[in-house]
């Protein structure tokens, strides 16, 4: 019967011995990951020391030789690694710029120089608070996702064993309630703003988009990216009834700038919307006056800038909050024209509906982060009306019609001619009275 080889990563009996110069050697046969058996040998001062770094080179090789990061790798070296990974991966640009920031500004200079072995649960749970006393939750979430991603590589490697950002609680963000603008609220604040648009100003003209901005994003629920990634050819006013075909953003990225990414923040992102009567007209006189300009717009945009490249949301979120603290709404953003449509559609057609307008995956994101909780009581009179007391003949007394007599007007009940009074007598044989 052959005999049984080594598992894999194991090895055999350690014999040391003590050479002519004075150190001692150790040595065993060691199964690599590849199947191959063969001599692995170290040294040390003592026979203890040398048997230690036998098995030190043992942990080692458990490695395969293909393996680009082994457990005395450190964590930078191992960055090096992922990096490749992730850009060679189908997540977005811009959230392959955040994660290769949130690695030059806050990973690498933390715990770059540590070792993948050393890299334990409790190591990455320090790191981690620490994280979130300095910058806040939602940087150190963050962080954490790039963290199980790195080490998931690490793991694949085979130099670690257990992905130790496993074991770490991070902090979630502190959710407000979300605040929308009602009809009333915006009308005024459109008011004010077409107002503060054509009063004298010095230096440049002020821009005069603000208000058709604002009233794209209100009437679609519209990101502000992908309302200036909007061409002319994604609206189709003609039609019955005039929609919008969502399909791209805009996005900054840190090598290619201000471009249109060719689909939105997401795959449920892409979607048609229609456009009420209003901005339609408001898109055919917008249409009608680019036509006439002069302005340049090679790539047909609705919304270009004013030299006729795309517009960046960020500079016009920035312009919008200086613009909306001078008026009075400062808590008003962008994104608060996106709460108020998905509030007033699900007021209207349900949360369903307004998921869908704003592109969202799950309806119960859209509850907790963009629809106003109702504030006045509903009318349920006619509906708990049913709970409405019998009288003592087991009938409901009818509800009383404009006109008809009141109870004062009927005066007392006589009780029918020849019927007994039972109402002591109930009483008496009723337990709970």
């Amino acid at each position: 019967m052959a005999r049984e080889p080594l598992p894999l990563g194991t090895w055999g009996q350690i014999k040391v011995s003590r050479s002519t110069s004075g150190a001692w050697n150790a040595r065993a046969k060691y199964r690599d990951m590849d199947g191959k058996v063969r001599i692995v040998e170290a040294r040390g001062t003592s026979a203890a020391s040398a048997r230690r770094n036998l098995l030190q080179k043992f942990a080692d090789r458990k490695t395969p030789r293909y393996g680009l990061v082994n457990p005395r790798s450190k964590i930078n070296e191992l960055i090096e690694v992922f990096l490749v990974e992730m850009q060679a991966s189908d997540r977005a640009d811009r959230t392959k710029d955040k994660y290769e920031y949130c690695i030059k500004k806050y990973i690498s200079p933390a715990i770059g120089e540590v070792r993948v072995s050393e890299a334990t649960s409790g190591v990455i749970d320090n790191f981690i608070r620490k994280l979130v006393e300095d910058v806040g939750p939602s940087t150190a979430r963050s962080c954490g996702a790039i963290m199980s991603w790195m080490f998931k590589v690490a793991l694949r490697h085979d130099a670690i064993t257990v992905n130790p950002v496993i074991g770490v609680s991070i902090p979630r963000n502190k959710t407000t309630k979300p605040q929308a603008l009602d009809a009333a609220q915006y009308q005024d604040l459109r008011d004010k703003l077409i107002s503060w648009e054509t009063a004298p100003a010095l230096g440049r003209p002020r821009t005069q988009e603000l208000h058709e901005i604002a009233d794209c994003l209100i009437a679609t629920g519209a990101r502000p990216g992908e309302l200036f990634a909007l061409t002319w050819d994604d609206i189709a006013l003609e039609a019955e009834p005039p929609t919008v075909f969502i399909n791209a953003t805009v996005i900054r990225t840190s090598t290619g700038g201000v471009r249109i990414q060719d689909h939105p923040k997401s795959q449920h992102g892409i979607r048609h919307v229609t456009v009420p009567d209003f901005l339609v007209v408001q898109l055919r006189e917008r249409k009608q006056r680019q036509m006439e300009s002069e302005s340049p717009n090679p790539l047909n945009l609705v919304f270009p800038s004013s030299t006729g490249t795309v517009c960046d949301s960020n500079n016009i979120g920035k312009l919008w909050r200086k613009v909306a603290d001078s008026l009075g709404y400062e808590w008003v953003t962008l994104k608060t024209f996106r709460k108020a449509n998905a509030t007033l559609i699900a007021r209207a057609l349900g949360p369903e509906a307004a998921a869908y307008q704003a592109g969202h995956s799950k309806v119960s994101m859209t509850q907790e982060h963009y629809i106003e909780e109702l504030r006045e009581a509903l009318d349920t009179r006619s509906v708990v009306d049913a709970f409405k007391p019998k009288d003592k003949a087991g009938q409901a007394p009818p509800a009383e019609v404009d006109g008809s007599p009141t109870a004062e007007e009927r005066g007392p009940v006589q009780a029918p001619t020849g019927t007994e009074d039972r109402t002591e007598n109930d009483e008496k044989d009723d337990p709970k009275v």
